[in-house]
């Protein structure tokens, strides 16, 4: 019988432990959300892909449980949370200058920098997300 109580208090303890270890991993990561900025390219021509673009959204915030959502424009940073997300695509502008990236937004600033385009523009230091027709 004395085995039987030993492996229930082992199980329980690790159990406790693990459910412990998830609890307290949720609350630091809700207290202390990573900063990731969206760019979208703001070119002529940003109409014709937009759908895909919201698209590309919804399933990266979707993924994002952790993050606090900052939104801009190649030109113009627009702000955090989903209430920005929404201009966006208000208007297009001209060609998006990827050199300017880094100095309008430095990466320091922020915890992942993402750039949405469809010109085919390279930017170092982003993570490029490129969308043809």
């Amino acid at each position: 019988m004395e085995p039987l109580v030993g492996k229930l208090l082992s199980i329980g303890l690790a159990v406790i432990l693990q459910l412990g270890g998830l609890v307290g991993a949720h609350l630091y990561y809700d207290a202390n959300p990573r900063d990731v900025l969206i760019v979208v390219d703001s070119s002529y021509g940003l109409s014709g892909y937009q759908s895909q673009i919201e698209d590309w959204l919804d399933d990266f915030s979707r993924s994002q449980r952790y993050s606090e959502l900052h939104f801009a424009t190649d030109k113009s940073y627009l702000g955090k949370g989903d209430a920005n997300r929404d201009k966006l695509f208000r208007v297009s502008f001209g060609k998006m200058d990827a050199s300017l990236l880094n100095q309008n937004y430095p990466d320091k600033q922020y915890d992942e920098r993402v750039l949405l385009t469809f010109t085919g523009a390279d930017a170092s230091g982003w993570e490029v997300v490129s969308f043809s027709q």
